[in-house]
């Protein structure tokens, strides 16, 4: 077999390589939508640096924080700083319809210049948290948080839709 041949068949078999490699990454599993909200929330409470810090808020913070209808999801986890001085928080989202995930995250990120905004002119710490906020969607799921283990609730979060 000649030089030449033996490079047209190792570039076949790259070329089918690379074909099935981009089938198994396109059609690769959706993220687990099984998980239960009290999972999920135990994990991320855990990931959190200062879960005592937090508490946990219903449809009425829910409408005036983020401007969404609790009622329009399967399930909401929101925490909130215990002091308006404070900008440690959490939301996470499933959605009923993967199409409202665009809605579910533009919230969370005009929450994240609201507290820019709201925190600019005094608050350091706060300002730092804000800046290591983290938006993630997942499937059906939505995360927000802000926190100085933001990339530690994010892996959390994803290891939680594996």
């Amino acid at each position: 077999m000649t030089d030449t041949k033996k490079k047209f068949i190792l570039a076949g078999i790259l070329m089918w390589a690379a074909v099935v490699i981009f089938v198994l990454l396109t059609v690769r599993k959706e993220p687990a939508a099984s998980v239960s909200p009290e999972e999920m929330k135990a994990l991320l409470l855990k990931a959190s640096s200062d879960p005592d810090n937090m508490k946990e808020e219903g449809a009425m913070k829910l409408k005036s924080l983020y401007h969404l209808n609790r009622d329009d999801y399967e399930a909401v986890l929101l925490w909130v700083p215990s002091s308006n001085m404070d900008a440690q928080e959490m939301l996470v989202v499933k959605v009923k319809d993967e199409e409202q995930t665009a809605a579910v995250s533009d919230a969370m990120h005009q929450r994240i210049r609201d507290l820019r905004q709201m925190f600019s002119s005094y608050g350091i710490d706060q300002m730092a948290l804000i800046d290591s906020a983290v938006v993630d969607v997942r499937g059906p799921w939505c995360l927000y948080a802000s926190d100085r283990n933001s990339s530690e609730i994010r892996a959390a979060f994803r290891r939680a839709l594996r």
